[in-house]
Parts: C-alpha cells; structure tokens; sequence
C-alpha cells in the first residue's frame, strides 16, 4: 500500500471536484503559502487506493493543475478511519494522555445506548448495545476542529460551534470530553 502526496501548484487551498464515473469525489488541497522566500503549494496526501486513482486520472492531473509530490510505500496496511484514533495534541503541542486509559475511566462519562427491537406484545423485547463512542480529551473548540481535520477530514469552517462538532464527531465514533464540551447539551447536538 502506498501513501502518496499530491500538490496544486501556485494554490494555497482548494477543493478539487474531480470525476468518478458518474459521481464527483471533492479532494481539499491546504497548507499552501506564498512568502518572500518562496511558494509552498496546496497539499493532499492519502493511502486510499480510490481517491489515487480518481486523481492521476482526472484531466487536472493529466494538465499538471495537480502534480504527484512524494510516494512511500507502508509496509503494513493503514488502519480505516473508524479504528485509527491517533492522541489529540495539546495547545503546547506536547501528547495528551490517552482518551481512555481504562474501562474504569470510561465509566465516568456514561452513554446509554440501546436499540430495543419492535414486535407484537407476546414477542419478547430483544435489546442490542451499541458500541460506546471513543472518548477524546479536548482543551478547546479549535482543539476539536484540528482532531476533525487532521482524522476524519471536516474542516474547520463545517464546524464552527461545540455543538456541531461534538455531532461530526459522534458520526465518527468519537466523543469529545473536557474544557466547553462537558457543558454541551445534547439537546443542541442534535439539532445542528
């Protein structure tokens, strides 16, 4: 498996809508800057097998409007974005300690869920217990809009509330803990 980079030349962002078939697949280019010293153009960098082969056959490719910039080959398989939870960074930038060291910490923030099934009253109700979302400490909101974009690809501007990104990270299997997320309301979670 490969992880490859890619760049938009002369851009500092963009989001690139690059055809599959009859679907459009949106690649975002960041971290582009032009200073006094040179240009540093947009980047995208992935190991989705897919996406590498939407975008070295798409005609900005085959233009130049997007250039290969590095390729490394990973010598084990890349874990998919609902297993992969890499350690949020501080605002320091220093490791944070683990979300959820132990079952006993987990404990501390409870979440109920539960599927009861629909029947006839001589049925017996069936429950099912859903797995419970990875718990992941953040200082802050920015804290949060960085974890989004750096592993689940949300940027920044989708995510512009506590409430909104408790949501996009509640579709990914993650909840955020600490700082203005202990006081969210889950009724707000909800109606974002």
């Amino acid at each position: 498996m490969e992880k490859i980079t890619y760049t938009a030349p002369n851009l500092m962002d963009w989001v690139a809508q690059l055809r599959a078939g009859g679907a459009v697949v949106k690649v975002h280019f960041t971290g582009g800057a032009i200073t006094a010293y040179g240009v540093t153009p947009a980047s995208y960098t992935t190991s989705d097998p897919f996406i590498q082969k939407v975008i070295e056959q798409s005609s900005h490719f085959k233009e130049g409007r997007i250039k290969l910039d590095r390729r490394i080959t990973l010598s084990e398989p890349v874990k998919s974005k609902t297993q992969q939870h890499p350690k949020p960074q501080s605002a320091a930038g220093n490791p944070t300690p683990p979300a959820c060291p132990s079952p006993e910490a987990a404990e501390s923030y409870p979440v109920e869920n539960k599927v009861e099934a629909v029947g006839d009253a001589a049925d017996t109700p069936m429950e099912e217990t859903i797995d419970a979302p990875v718990l992941v400490a953040v200082s802050c909101l920015p804290d949060a809009q960085d974890y989004l974009q750096r592993n689940c690809s949300i940027p920044s501007h989708k995510v512009r509330t506590c409430a909104a990104a408790q949501k996009a990270a509640l579709g990914h299997g993650v909840k955020f803990v600490g700082g203005s997320f202990d006081t969210v309301d889950n009724d707000q979670v909800g109606e974002d």
